[in-house]
C-alpha cells in the first residue's frame, strides 16, 4: 500500500475517532459510514445509495487532479449556505427531498431562482453565488461534482457548523 493512500486511511481513522469524541449534531448513524475519500484510485459506487445513506452534511468520497465528488445531506430548514467558487464549475444532482435553488453574479442579486426534488440537476458556473435551501419535510440528500476539487481530500464535516468553522471554508 502507498504512503499516500496509508497517510488518507489514517487520516480518515483520526477524523472518525475525533468526530466520535466530541458532541455532534449528527445523527448515530454517522459512525456507521465509511468515511474513505477514495481519490486518486479506481473507484466505483452505487451514487443513488450511497447518497441516501449519508449523514455527513459534507463528506468528500473521492478527490483527483481534476475533480472531486462530495456527499451532503442537509437538514430540514438547512442550506448549502451562500457562497462562490471562481475558477470551478459545479454539478449537483438532489437524490431525495426539496430545494430552493438561488444563483446570481452578484451575491445581493440572486435573480436565478428554482425549485427542484427528487432526481434534478444543478450546474453552477465559476464564478457565480450560489445557495440550495432544503424547502421540504425531510433531510435534502444530494452529491456534488466540483471541477477542479473544492475541499482538501478527505473533507468531513458532520454538521453545517463544522462546515463554517472549517478554515478552508
Amino acid at each position: 500500500m502507498g504512503k499516500k493512500v496509508l497517510g488518507l486511511i489514517l487520516m480518515g481513522l483520526l477524523v472518525v475517532f475525533v468526530l466520535g469524541c466530541k458532541e455532534s449534531k449528527a445523527p448515530e448513524k454517522v459512525a456507521e459510514q465509511d468515511t474513505m475519500d477514495y481519490g486518486q484510485q479506481p473507484f466505483v459506487l452505487d451514487i443513488e445509495e450511497a447518497t441516501i445513506e449519508n449523514d455527513y452534511f459534507r463528506i468528500a468520497k473521492w478527490t483527483g487532479n481534476s475533480l472531486q465528488l462530495t456527499l451532503m445531506s442537509i437538514e430540514v430548514g438547512g442550506e448549502v449556505g451562500l457562497e462562490k467558487h471562481e475558477g470551478l464549475d459545479q454539478f449537483i444532482r438532489v437524490d431525495k427531498g426539496k430545494a430552493k435553488v438561488l444563483m446570481g453574479k452578484t451575491q445581493d442579486d440572486l435573480s436565478f431562482e428554482k425549485i427542484v426534488s427528487d432526481d434534478w440537476a444543478i450546474l453552477i458556473p465559476g464564478g457565480y453565488w450560489h445557495n440550495i435551501i432544503n424547502i421540504g419535510d425531510e433531510e435534502l440528500k444530494l452529491y456534488s461534482i466540483y471541477s477542479p476539487p473544492e475541499h482538501p481530500a478527505g473533507t468531513i464535516h458532520a454538521t453545517f457548523e463544522d462546515s463554517e468553522a472549517d478554515e478552508h471554508h
